[in-house]
């Protein structure tokens, strides 16, 4: 409302025998108004004033600003209507309130609503005690919710509202029992004697209060009812009746927001699925533990938990029995532990152990193979018996780092190492893993300036058909003009390229590169063959990759006939639907598809007969060892017979001697490639090859 003269007014209207009514009003901080049967407000508080200025809804109570007025959406108009001595709805206009209707009489017994707005979202005290010149108004201040007691300067009860009294009636502690004529002070402070701390915090606040160094003070406080802990916001703040200061104080019930409170911070910090604790406490632990770990000089750990092969029982199971054996894998973990030892969760199947105040090194690695041997026995899931394993990476302060993102990473690290040497296992961290991250963080970022700068190059290596003799295609290999080490061989950066994801950006230069290059060789009149490119299980899974090749093949003006696809087992094995579905549509344009280091991915020919393959390549490790081995005899005698039977056409990869040669051309495989003839030569040599080939087929040599 604007100034006295307005408030004047309108009480004059509405209550004139109660000025100090609206005094009391103006200095609650719980937005309050007074509003008319013809919906205009009528009085207003500060504190309405405040909080609906701000308001993004242009109608809500809008009178306030403008007298007079109408409001569009009032509450209390369904009051009226209904004629009910009091109600609380949910605002329409202003969700985060409840408004409380208490009917009112003024001048010639005209109704007016008083109105107090009550916030949802914050803890302030929504009503408070109103007043009528030197008397309260007991109907107002009984019907009120909070607890509420009126005090003198000394600490005296002038008066209690009927909540506080019924809360006096069954409450056992002081000075929540007192009531009119005790000095709330005094038992505050004899409460405090006995160690309440609450207790003789409130009553420092209520002095503060009264000597002006605080405007208002708020507290959090327990209060034990029927042998419940109920909570409260103790409140105290001050108004002034006939020049005499009064001390409001109030006990709004919290209880419920106290048990949300600790939902939510359940939610924060503990794993939903497991109740262990999540990243956000697990960083907060060990923060103490280290600042402690510093101070007493002592050391700490901390493992680093991957379960093995969980994605195959979640794919397998569904995600309910992967949910039910993350829960019994942390009860397990959690069983290990000392009663100090935090076990937290990551997320999916890693967890992270912290151990603080660690003595000797062994004792760590026997927890390590606690936890190990913990894990052997079978879980009982969905009426099945799973048997799962974890991999554990150690590191430890202060020798591996000092700090929280150091130990978790290198720890990590040190989890990966542990897998690479068979899993089921626990490894501690070494300085030579930092070095690898290192080398392998370096060799990503240089990955990424070489597409940039396309700093890579083929090599090609030609494939001869037995029969003939003849070059009848060559296959491209991807090479690395490193600016700095100079050329490297893909066993150098092609993993960290296909774990990264860079391999698609590579590999579709690789294709238009092969494309073009094969261009080429045809406009110089050279005998067209088939190019063949390796394409990585990350391309494969590309649905686009049909759209890659076709545009390439029409940048380069080439036939699909003169493209193979190459691809290995373990790129056929994962996803194999989509795999599939990519491969028949590069067959539908034309493009031959073969799979390459056949062998080496322990797949068989009887799921490779679903695939629209040409051709098939047996990988080098059998071809090296085939004069002198009779297995790798056998196995490539198998091969051959059972590709040909299939339709497709055989390639022997790594042929490096004559004997190899003449024992593939004697078992009937169809085309050889390797060092015998030629190692992997730039696109330069190639050109001047397939001319001699083409030269000496011309002239019948």
């Amino acid at each position: 409302m604007g100034g006295n003269r307005e408030m004047r007014l309108v009480s004059q209207q509405i209550l004139p025998e109660q000025k100090m009514f609206f005094k009391v009003l103006d200095a609650i901080p719980t937005p309050i108004c007074i509003v008319d049967d013809s919906l205009v407000i009528r009085y207003s508080n500060p504190a309405f004033n405040k909080t609906f200025s701000k308001s993004p809804c242009k109608t809500c109570h809008q009178a306030v600003f403008k007298r007079n007025i109408p409001c569009e959406s009032c509450p209390a108009e369904a009051v009226f209507e209904q004629q009910i001595s009091e109600s609380r709805q949910k605002s329409p206009l202003a969700t985060d309130f409840n408004v409380r209707h208490i009917p009112i009489k003024g001048l010639n017994e005209r109704p007016y609503m008083l109105q107090f707005w009550q916030n949802q979202s914050t803890r302030q005290s929504n009503i408070h005690p109103l007043f009528e010149g030197e008397q309260f108004s007991r109907e107002i201040l009984d019907a009120l919710p909070e607890h509420i007691a009126i005090l003198d300067r000394s600490g005296k009860i002038l008066t209690v509202n009927k909540a506080w009294r019924e809360f006096a009636r069954v409450s056992y502690q002081t000075p929540h029992r007192s009531l009119e004529g005790d000095n709330y002070l005094e038992l505050c402070d004899a409460a405090g004697r006995s160690n309440n701390n609450e207790v003789e915090a409130m009553a420092r606040g209520i002095r503060a209060v009264i000597e002006g160094t605080m405007v208002e003070f708020s507290l959090e406080i327990p209060c034990v009812i029927d042998s419940r802990t109920s909570w409260f916001l103790f409140r105290a703040s001050i108004f002034t009746s006939n020049n005499q200061m009064k001390v409001i104080v109030s006990h709004s019930p919290i209880t419920e927001l106290k048990h949300a409170e600790k939902e939510i911070e359940k939610l924060a910090y503990f794993d939903s699925l497991t109740n262990l604790p999540n990243r956000l406490l697990l960083s907060d632990r060990l923060h103490y533990a280290l600042d402690w770990a510093r101070r007493e000089k002592e050391s700490l750990a901390v493992m680093f938990l991957d379960l093995d092969h969980f994605k195959v029982i979640n794919d397998s199971l569904g995600h309910s029995a992967g949910d039910e054996l993350l829960i019994a894998v942390s009860e397990r973990l959690t069983n290990c532990m000392r009663k100090t030892d935090t076990v937290a969760r990551l997320g999916g199947d890693e967890f992270v152990v912290l151990l603080p105040n660690i003595k000797r090194i062994s004792d760590v690695s026997n927890l390590a193979r606690k936890i190990l041997q913990s894990l052997t026995s079978p879980f009982k899931i969905k009426d099945r018996e799973i048997f799962t394993s974890t991999s554990i990476g150690i590191c430890l302060y202060p020798d591996d780092g000092a700090d929280t993102e150091t130990l978790i990473r290198n720890a990590d690290l040190a989890m990966y190492q542990a897998k690479e040497h068979g899993r089921n296992a626990y490894q501690f961290f070494s300085e030579e893993m930092n070095q690898k991250l290192l080398w392998r963080l370096e060799t990503e970022s240089a990955l990424r300036k070489a597409i940039q700068k396309e700093e890579f190059t083929l090599r090609f290596q030609e494939q001869i058909e037995l029969e003939s003799g003849q070059v009848f295609g060559a296959e491209a290999l991807l090479r690395w003009q490193h600016p700095e080490k100079g050329l490297l061989a893909p066993d150098d950066f092609l993993d960290i390229a296909e774990e990264t994801g860079l391999i698609v950006p590579i590999g579709e230069w690789v294709i238009r590169s092969a494309c073009q290059q094969n261009r080429e060789w045809i406009n110089l009149g050279l005998p067209p063959i088939a190019i063949s490119v390796n394409v990585s299980h990350r391309q494969l899974i590309q649905l686009n990759l049909p759209d890659i090749v076709r545009e390439a093949l029409a940048a380069a003006h080439l036939e699909p006939e003169y493209l193979q696809i190459e691809v290995t087992e373990g790129a056929v094995r994962g996803n194999f639907e989509q795999v599939q579905r990519v491969l028949n549509d590069l067959a539908a344009i034309g493009v031959k598809i073969a799979i390459d280091s056949f062998g080496s991915g322990f797949s068989s020919l009887a799921q490779l007969q679903y695939l629209p393959l040409r051709r098939l390549n047996i990988d080098h490790s059998f071809v090296r060892d085939i004069t002198n081995d009779p297995k790798d005899t056998a196995i490539i005698r198998s091969i051959i017979a059972t590709a040909h039977n299939l339709g497709l056409k055989v390639v022997a990869e790594g042929v490096e001697t004559e004997r190899q040669r003449s024992f593939l051309q004697f078992q009937g495989c169809d085309f050889i490639q390797g060092f015998h003839f030629n190692r992997p030569v730039p696109a330069e040599e190639m050109t001047d090859y397939l001319s001699q080939e083409a030269s000496r087929q011309a002239s019948g040599d």
